[in-house]
């Protein structure tokens, strides 16, 4: 397994969720040895790196991450704060690498791609209607939640229910990923009916949604057992799933906050035949996800053998990994997108001119090869290479500054009358701005040879900041933006920012809100592929933002670690993972 140089993946919160009442999660205790301490394991450093020494283990783990399978979690999950794991609202990354372990979606994301197929809750290849607006989902018999309840249609239906409609009485939170993906409550969905005789669902929509399964593979759409749910109160008590692992006890939130998973051995029960070729295999029985805290680094915890995979990395942490002969680095492929984004209502930026100029004076090679530490790709479009069915790229714009410099002397900017702009910085870093304080100077630099002066400003914290960006505050004309993908498909990228009449900055083109809202309800693939690029070539001439970077992420193992398959979305199975090979 070859080594692969680095990025650090911040991950913060996607927006704020409200905190439910913490109820226990019930299932059965795993009876493990107790360690007091983890011994460092042989290290080969970096120069001049001392070598890490062993940390004692907070008193009541009751885990050795010398003999199972840890992984050191980037930061606490809200479902651990919570008690439980509700996956229709959570947005954090940590939560939903737990969710993906203990709960299952009709359809998941090919390993390591994110083409969506049906997962072997379904029976049977779905069957669409001509017009799009109807699937025909068959499941198997037999299926059971880990508790040992039935996961049948009415179970199916039970979900969509609670996900889609506010007078659910299982509707408890903001349920903001299907408000996004299906444009409110019930938005785009007609109707959920079930045939028990069959095991089918029928699903209805109101308009087609050609990214449909993409959408069901996404975490926050697993199914989750109506038992978890106290039938008074329509209140989350219980994590239960159906996924191939199941949590031990509750999630722990003490001194040491983790949550332990189990083999689910009901995950086979009437699904697969004795020795079943297409049954997937766990590898590890019982694995661990642990919250690092604060201070530990990732890196570290994985010398000393605290964990066995982490993807909490610091980039300057970056040339000592890449030397380590105790650290494999694996990417995870770049499902994401850095771009700067103008007020095109509003002076200079109402000019396509001073627009094209500004993409003409950007050297995004550059850039990407000194800020994203290997990991980076000058970007040319709003679509990340990982994104499934993507059109031919547009070219890159072509860094000509003498052309630049042309074009802002028409409007009278000079060396001696420099245009002048401020430049709105991220306030978070993010998987594609790993540093947006040194990036934003770079793009200053880049600029201020064409005669702009740049004032970068940083005095916006991140509410602030994305208000400013909607509302289209005078003030706030330039800034850095970008977009994380969670289900792969073109719309999460091109409708979220040009979709709509008006679109980001401001900028309206009926035009191209039209190519997008056909390719949205247009499930030939070939039409489709052909109005994403068309739209991708009118953002391209008119310049309504200005694609910096894509970036790919990194999960970090132990040399025995074997069978990790990073995802593009940064939330993987860890079934596949087998700890302590030789």
């Amino acid at each position: 397994m070859s080594k692969k140089r680095f990025l650090w993946f911040n991950l913060g919160l996607a927006g704020g969720l409200a905190l439910l009442m913490v109820l226990a999660a019930c299932s059965g205790e795993a009876s493990l040895p107790v360690t007091a301490t983890v011994a460092a394991p042989p290290t080969v450093n970096g120069p001049n790196r001392p070598a890490p020494t062993a940390l004692p283990v907070p008193t009541g783990f009751p885990y050795d991450c010398s003999k199972i399978f840890c992984f050191g979690l980037a930061q606490e999950p809200v479902g651990i704060l919570q008690g439980w794991f509700d996956p229709a609202n959570l947005v954090d990354r940590p939560s939903l690498q737990i969710v993906r372990q203990i709960y299952e979606t009709l359809f998941e994301f090919s390993s390591p791609g994110m083409q969506a197929k049906p997962t072997s809750l379904l029976k049977y290849p779905p069957k669409i209607s001509p017009d799009g607006l109807t699937y025909i989902l068959r499941l198997g018999k037999g299926l059971r939640f880990s508790d040992d309840t039935p996961l049948d249609v009415n179970a199916i239906k039970f979900n969509f229910d609670r996900w889609s409609d506010p007078g659910n009485l299982f509707h408890k939170g903001d349920f903001q990923t299907w408000a996004t993906a299906f444009g409110g409550f019930p938005g785009n969905l007609s109707s959920v009916a079930v045939d028990e005789v069959n095991s089918t669902l029928t699903i209805k929509l109101v308009q087609p949604m050609a990214n449909l399964f993409q959408v069901l593979a996404m975490p926050q759409f697993s199914i989750v057992a109506p038992s978890a749910f106290d039938r008074k109160s329509g209140q989350m008590v219980n994590s239960n799933g159906s996924g191939l692992y199941a949590l031990i006890g509750k999630p722990v939130h003490g001194e040491t906050k983790y949550a332990a998973l189990r083999k689910n051995e009901l995950f086979y029960k009437e699904r697969f035949s004795p020795g079943d070729p297409a049954a997937p295999v766990v590898k590890s029985a019982v694995i661990v996800a642990l919250v690092l805290q604060q201070k530990q680094e990732g890196l570290d915890e994985l010398r000393r053998g605290t964990i066995a995979a982490t993807d909490k990395i610091r980039p300057e942490q970056l040339a000592d990994a890449a030397r380590d002969s105790n650290i494999v680095l694996l990417d995870r492929p770049a499902l994401n997108v850095a771009f700067l984004g103008m007020n095109v209502l509003r002076p200079p930026f109402d000019n396509i001119i001073v627009r094209q100029a500004f993409a003409s004076a950007l050297d995004t090679r550059s850039l990407v090869k000194e800020f994203y530490y290997g990991l980076g790709e000058p970007a040319s479009d709003l679509l990340p290479p990982a994104v499934i069915n993507r059109p031919t790229p547009t070219d890159l714009y072509t860094n000509d500054l003498d052309r630049a410099r042309r074009q802002l002397e028409i409007f009278g900017y000079n060396a001696s009358n420099p245009l002048k702009v401020d430049l709105w910085v991220l306030p978070v870093p993010r998987a594609y701005y790993p540093d947006p304080h040194k990036i934003a100077g770079a793009v200053a630099a880049n600029l201020a040879k064409i005669n702009v002066i740049v004032n970068v400003r940083e005095d916006k914290e991140w509410p602030e900041f994305y208000k400013d960006r909607l509302n289209g505050s005078p003030d706030f004309y330039f800034y850095m933006f970008g977009w994380q993908g969670t289900s792969g498909d073109p719309v999460e990228f091109l409708n979220e920012f040009f979709g709509k009449i008006r679109g980001e900055g401001g900028y309206e083109n009926p035009d191209l809100s039209a190519l997008l809202q056909r390719a949205a309800t247009t499930t030939a693939l070939p039409t489709r592929t052909d109005l994403y690029h068309q739209a991708l070539g009118i953002i391209h001439d008119q310049v309504p933002i200005l694609p910096l970077a894509y970036s790919r992420g990194v999960v970090a193992v132990r040399p025995n670690v074997k069978g990790y398959v990073p995802n593009p979305t940064g939330v993987e199975s860890w079934a596949s993972v087998e700890f302590g090979v030789k």
